[in-house]
């Protein structure tokens, strides 16, 4: 899927909240690589029309604060900005959720959290995508080879230690986790691009 070409002429208009026709314009042109770039993000595909309308209602939110940088594909770079900053949200409150919560409520909370770039926010990200490709993996290794790649790589939890509690050399460890961090990159590979 290419990136669309906006019109300077478009945002311009589209500070002017009042102007219906542009944000239609807008939602025609941008709507179809908006769902693209949620998904390839890590939204579960049942989840992505609803994350893509939350990404646009952010972009309506927040368009008085882009500023073009001047560079080729400013706006599409900020459009990315939002929408990774909204699916960076999404999949922390599904890690939390238990139950699934949409509507009015998960509106209203998502209008609480800032849309800001934050090194904070990419840090967990990031952790949040390979921990969502980790399980997606999971099923393909053996239960000590991903406890050892869990425990070290998730936990964060010393080598030695883990080596212990399963009865196995610390260069099996080492090994499973290399196998296993080798397939989650395929993983986020295909997603992430």
């Amino acid at each position: 899927m290419h990136s669309p070409e906006t019109r300077p002429s478009l945002i311009v208009r589209l500070g002017g909240a009042e102007d219906q026709s542009a944000w239609w314009s807008f939602v025609e042109t941008y709507e179809p690589f908006l769902k693209h770039l949620v998904a390839r993000h890590g939204t579960p595909p049942s989840h992505v029309a609803d994350v893509t309308q939350q990404v646009l209602i952010s972009i309506a939110r927040s368009i008085d604060g882009f500023a073009d940088d001047g560079k080729d594909a400013s706006f599409r770079r900020w459009v990315h900005r939002v929408s990774r900053n909204v699916v960076i949200k999404y999949m922390a409150r599904q890690r939390k959720q238990i139950t699934g919560q949409g509507g009015t409520d998960a509106l209203l909370q998502l209008d609480q959290q800032p849309a800001v770039d934050d090194p904070v926010l990419e840090d967990q990200y990031q952790h949040e995508l390979i921990v969502w490709a980790a399980e997606k993996v999971r099923s393909e290794f053996a239960p000590t080879s991903w406890k050892a790649f869990w425990g070290t790589m998730i936990e964060g939890r010393p080598v030695a230690e883990i080596a212990g509690e399963l009865d196995v050399s610390a260069g099996s460890i080492y090994m499973s986790r290399s196998r296993i961090l080798r397939r989650i990159r395929v993983v986020l590979d295909e997603v992430v691009q």
